[in-house]
C-alpha cells in the first residue's frame, strides 16, 4: 500500500466517522483534504462512489425518519441542478474550482459557527431553488450539503428527522451524480478499484462514528469541525 493510498484511507475513515455523527460532513471534510493530493477530476468521482454507498446505508438505518414534504422539493431541484454542475467541472480548471469550493466552505462554516438555526421560514417554492444550488454543487464537487442543511434547518423537526431527510436527499442526488460522471467518462478503472479496496475503511469509520455519537460534547465538537472547515476554505482560496 502506497503512502498516497494510506492518506486517502485515513481521510475516508475520518469523513465517514463525521458523516455518521453529523449526518452531512463527509464531502465537506474529504473533498478539501484530498484535493491537496489529487486532481479534482479524480477526487470528485472517487468520493461520489463512497458518498452514494454511505448515504444509502444511512437511508436504510434511518428508514421512516424522512420529512417528505420538506425533502421532495430539494430532490426535484437537485436533479435539475446536477447536470449543470457536472458540465462546470468538465469546463473549468482546478484553480477556479478550488477557489469556488473555498468560498463555499468559508461562507458555510461562518454561518454554522454564528447560527445554529435559520431564524426565519422559507416559502414552499424555495425548496426547489435551494435544491438546484445543492445539485449544482453536487455535480461539480458532490457537496450538496450546505444549501440543503441551510434550507432544512429552518423547518420544524427533531435532529433525527433532519438527518434522515438529508440522508435521503444525499442518496438520490449522489447516485445521479455518480451516473452522470460515468456517462461523461470520469469513472476510470483506477478510481473504481480504489473505491472497492477502501470500502472496509469507510464502514469502519461509520461504525466508529456510531459508537461515539452519544458520548461526545456535540457543541464543542461542532465548533471544532466548522473551524477546521473554515481554515480549509481559506487555504483553498489562497
Amino acid at each position: 500500500m502506497t503512502v498516497d493510498t494510506i492518506i486517502i484511507a485515513a481521510v475516508i475513515f475520518l469523513a465517514s466517522l463525521l458523516q455518521r455523527v453529523f449526518g452531512f460532513a463527509f464531502m465537506l471534510i474529504a473533498l478539501p483534504l484530498l484535493s491537496f493530493l489529487l486532481s479534482m477530476k479524480v477526487v470528485v468521482p472517487l468520493l461520489s462512489f463512497f458518498f452514494a454507498l454511505l448515504s444509502g446505508i444511512l437511508v436504510v438505518q434511518l428508514h421512516g425518519k424522512f420529512a417528505y414534504k420538506g425533502v421532495v422539493p430539494l430532490i426535484i431541484g437537485g436533479i435539475a441542478g446536477i447536470p449543470a454542475g457536472v458540465l462546470f467541472l468538465l469546463a473549468f480548471n482546478d484553480t477556479l474550482i478550488k477557489a469556488i469550493l473555498g468560498i463555499v466552505l468559508i461562507v458555510y462554516s461562518a454561518y454554522s459557527l454564528l447560527l445554529k438555526r435559520v431564524p426565519f421560514r422559507f416559502p414552499g417554492w424555495a425548496g426547489y431553488l435551494f435544491g438546484f444550488f445543492a445539485g449544482a454543487l453536487g455535480g461539480a464537487f458532490n457537496i450538496t450539503g450546505p444549501p440543503a442543511v441551510f434550507y432544512l434547518s429552518a423547518k420544524e423537526g427533531s435532529k433525527i428527522d433532519m438527518i434522515g431527510s438529508l440522508s435521503l436527499f444525499f442518496c438520490v442526488t449522489s447516485i445521479l451524480v455518480l451516473t452522470l460522471h460515468a456517462a461523461v467518462g470520469n469513472i476510470t478503472h483506477e478510481i473504481t478499484m480504489t473505491f472497492l479496496k477502501l470500502i472496509p475503511v469507510m464502514l469502519a469509520g461509520m461504525l466508529a462514528g456510531g459508537h461515539i455519537l452519544n458520548r461526545m460534547n456535540e457543541d464543542i465538537y461542532r465548533k471544532g469541525l466548522f473551524l477546521l472547515l473554515l481554515v480549509m476554505g481559506v487555504m483553498l482560496l489562497l
